[in-house]
């Protein structure tokens, strides 16, 4: 019972984070468009307990490659400040992919925010599946009998960043003195000198960028370092207005623009085909000029570990606005889903409640038969004077001494199943779908990012430990209590006499 809701509450706090990660501690939304924004983003800005602010517009989007599409659901953010409410570096950390070969490492840094431009998108896995597109790469070819020595032994050359532009192209670095480096490209001829003390290698708009990774070795003059650089996708992108321009005979072409990075949003909840553009690029493809859809917000950490705070503070700055804006706190707008997972915590310990039952009835099973098989004791114990109530006191002693050792063996065991959760999963989930089938497993279940507080790390898990072990000490004295009244109503002569 123990770990069943402990892993409920984890499964609960999890998609709390995930949440708060996606959408933040609460969003402002007009409810029709509104002409005041600057006036809204003033009164937001000048609110102490807000630490992060960031605007955005969605809508649908048509995107296209070749004769594949896909309609997600578009944002468009400010990414000056869109990292002050939400972890978008860590989604493209999650989404990146390595490839794989066996004469070649994938030396693709992970993109970043600072990525994004009216020109450039970042897709979920879904989109970038549906239509067949991927962000640029770059690899390290290595020589027939080369091996990639171990970071820190010797020096090499790595990939600080890839520019979303960037051609299809090989490229050859080649040490030429202790301090030059001759770099070449078949793109365009290209060839410049540069220096290994320079560090971080940047050689212009369209190019990676090269840094030397120093290690206890430093560059052997005469070695080549070769990198296959491959460009990233271009998609077609449509909007709605378009369908009304058409209409007006206004033909619109649509607009192309690069891929730069897979994105993986945590939250499960949210939309698994998704684009994230400029707000800029949002507005003009939708023709709506300076019009946002709202705020994203981040309060401050006081506010932000309680609800009840935090809606207090979302209709305290609501009430500052007029009608047509909304404040609606993470727990509000998704209040459905969390319904939801409480309805299934109790569902389990509703059912978790007649197994314990079931134990009950077999712990006073096994005490009526002691009391049967002990009459003569009973019988012994009465005519030398003992009481009913101490007799039976006895047998109800006993159901207690079983459910306090129970609730010890119980406790013990629901700490060592949250010690090595990962390991029994592993080793559960291997066993029922294979290692190929983890990823899927995982993708709804994700028991390995699973939080499970132990009773000293958490109030609430704590009361779970304590509640449950009482429950099962009660159950267990009550179960006592049958065999209790049946030795205590025996009469003496009746049980000496007995075989």
């Amino acid at each position: 019972m123990i770990v069943v809701i402990a892993f409920m509450q984890g499964f609960q706090e999890k998609f709390r984070a995930d949440i708060i990660d996606a959408q933040g501690h609460a969003r402002v939304a007009p409810i029709h468009p509104n002409a005041q924004l600057q006036d809204i983003k003033a009164i937001l800005t000048g609110k102490k307990e807000i630490e992060g602010l960031s605007s955005y517009v969605q809508g649908q989007l048509l995107v296209q490659n070749r004769d594949y599409t896909s309609i997600p659901h578009a944002i468009g953010i400010e990414p000056e400040t869109s990292l002050d409410v939400l972890p978008i570096n860590d989604f493209l950390r999650q989404g990146h992919s390595i490839m794989h070969s066996h004469d070649a490492i994938d030396m693709t840094p992970v993109p970043n925010l600072s990525d994004l431009d009216d020109g450039v998108v970042f897709v979920s896995l879904e989109v970038a599946n549906r239509l067949g597109v991927r962000p640029p790469a770059i690899l390290r070819t290595l020589a027939p009998g080369e091996i990639d020595e171990p970071a820190g032994k010797i020096s090499k050359i790595g990939v600080k960043k890839l520019d979303p532009f960037v051609s299809t192209a090989d490229w050859e670095i080649e040490v030429i003195g202790s301090n030059r480096l001759l770099i070449s490209s078949d793109d365009s001829a290209f060839e410049t000198v540069r220096k290994v003390s320079d560090g971080i290698i940047d050689l212009g708009f369209g190019r990676p960028v090269f840094e030397v990774i120093k290690g206890d070795k430093p560059l052997q003059t005469g070695k080549v370092f070769r990198f296959q650089c491959f460009k990233g996708s271009s998609i077609e992108v449509y909007s709605p207005s378009m369908i009304t321009r058409a209409k007006s005979d206004e033909l619109s072409p649509p607009v192309e623009v690069k891929v730069g990075g897979i994105i993986e949003v945590p939250w499960q909840g949210f939309h698994s085909e998704i684009l994230f553009s400029t707000q800029r690029f949002m507005q003009d493809i939708q023709g709506r000029g300076e019009v946002l859809d709202g705020y994203y917000l981040k309060v401050n950490s006081q506010i932000a570990g309680d609800e009840f705070l935090l809606g207090s503070f979302c209709e305290e700055t609501e009430a500052l606005f007029s009608d047509n804006w909304i404040v609606v706190p993470w727990f509000v707008e998704n209040a459905w889903f969390f319904e939801l997972l409480r309805f299934e915590e109790y569902l389990m310990i509703l059912i978790m409640i007649p197994i314990g039952l079931v134990a009950a009835f077999a712990i006073a099973i096994a005490l009526m038969t002691s009391v049967l098989r002990k009459i003569k004791e009973i019988g012994l114990l009465v005519a030398m004077g003992g009481g009913q109530l101490s007799v039976g006191f006895i047998f109800c002693f006993q159901g207690l001494i079983i459910g306090f050792l129970g609730s010890l063996l119980g406790c013990g065991l629901a700490l060592l199943f949250i010690r090595f959760r990962d390991q029994m999963m592993d080793f559960i989930v291997e066993k029922m779908v294979g290692k190929e089938g983890q990823a899927g497993v995982t993708q709804f279940y994700d028991f390995y990012n699973l939080k499970v507080a132990y009773p000293w790390e958490s109030s609430t898990s704590m009361m779970n430990f304590i509640s449950f072990a009482a429950f099962a000490i009660i159950v267990s004295t009550i179960a006592g209590l049958l065999p209790a009244w049946r030795a205590a109503r025996l009469n003496p002569a009746d049980a000496l006499r007995s075989e």
